[in-house]
């Protein structure tokens, strides 16, 4: 018997009454060919929480650990990922950890390893509902085992990631939103039949919204004039300009906010006069750069632009994130 075994046999003979569960959730930002069970965190709490409770174990509200819109790649902003790891110390107060699948916890298989290996560790035992298994370390085999679950998981991330930017390059190409608002312009939903479904809605193109249109005819006017961006700017707040998403100002904001209304060259944020109406097509994200050296001349701007097909929409150019080149003023 290892000494994570004996550790747990002592701890649950210590226990009185029913064992306590936990539940992790987590739903992916990419939802292009996911299960079913992957689209929701509501879905996966609900069936978690009745695999406990067939089992005898008491689910509290207060540990059900949920990261909803959070890729498997990301290990370090996710506020229920942090709080699960937080409450195995000094002691956890439950003993049994319910999720749908491993991935749950991340698909990025060293990362995930060292966390099942932590929970483990603080006595606590991994059972999967899917397919009613509990997760184990106690030999060889089970290490192989969680390696290649690990390795099969981080393969459909990378492949959900170029799925998701397939679909997003044929919007762009066919004239569609890629995501985001752009000031100028109104998403509009397409009322062609058969581009919407049960699932997905139908894509939006952008269409332009005269007032704000009006706006933007200034601010280029303002900056053939010789105006800066801090001097229009401040110009824009005092008129009570808002910026895409609508936020309302509150005189005049520190440079890093003023960046959402322009955009600033130097953090290269897109706003009213750099936004692109197409913008929003990037390279699936790597977890680690390559040196600049060798990222600088990877991509040429014709190599990314994607023509949009329509007139009154500039052809995009891979936006922040993107190994693409932004346009210079």
């Amino acid at each position: 018997m290892s000494a994570w075994t004996r550790r747990l046999s002592s701890r649950l003979l210590a226990t009185a009454g029913p064992l306590v569960a936990a539940i992790v959730a987590r739903k992916s930002t990419e939802q292009v060919g996911v299960t079913d069970e992957q689209r929701s965190v509501t879905r996966q709490v609900e069936h978690a929480r009745a695999y406990a409770l067939a089992h005898g174990w008491i689910v509290l509200d207060e540990y059900i650990f949920v990261d909803d819109g959070i890729s498997g790649a990301e290990f370090r902003k996710r506020p229920g990922l942090t709080r699960l790891l937080n409450a195995l110390r000094p002691r956890p107060p439950f003993q049994v950890l319910v999720m749908s699948e491993e991935s749950r916890l991340g698909r990025e298989q060293i990362e995930t390893a060292y966390i099942i290996k932590q929970i483990l560790d603080a006595g606590v035992r991994i059972f999967y509902y899917l397919d009613d298994r509990e997760r184990t370390l106690d030999s060889a085999t089970d290490k192989v085992i969680l390696s290649i679950a690990g390795f099969a998981s981080e393969i459909e991330r990378e492949r959900a990631q170029q799925r998701t930017h397939d679909a997003l390059l044929r919007l762009a190409r066919h004239g569609y939103v890629t995501g985001g608002k752009v000031y100028g312009y109104d998403n509009v939903r397409a009322s062609t039949p058969g581009l919407s479904s049960g699932t997905h809605r139908a894509p939006a193109r952008r269409v332009i919204n005269p007032p704000q249109a009006a706006v933007v005819h200034r601010i280029f006017q303002w900056s053939a004039d010789g105006w800066g961006i801090t001097r229009i700017a401040k110009q824009l707040n005092a008129e009570g300009i808002s910026p895409p998403r609508g936020a309302p100002m509150a005189g005049l904001r520190p440079p890093s906010a003023r960046c959402s209304t322009m955009s600033c060259t130097a953090g290269g944020s897109s706003g009213i006069a750099r936004g692109s109406p197409t913008e929003g097509v990037r390279r699936p994200r790597r977890l680690a750069r390559p040196p600049i050296a060798s990222r600088s001349s990877s991509r040429s701007a014709e190599s990314c632009r994607t023509n949009s097909g329509m007139p009154h929409m500039p052809r995009s150019i891979g936006g922040r994130g993107s190994s693409c080149p932004r346009p210079r003023p």
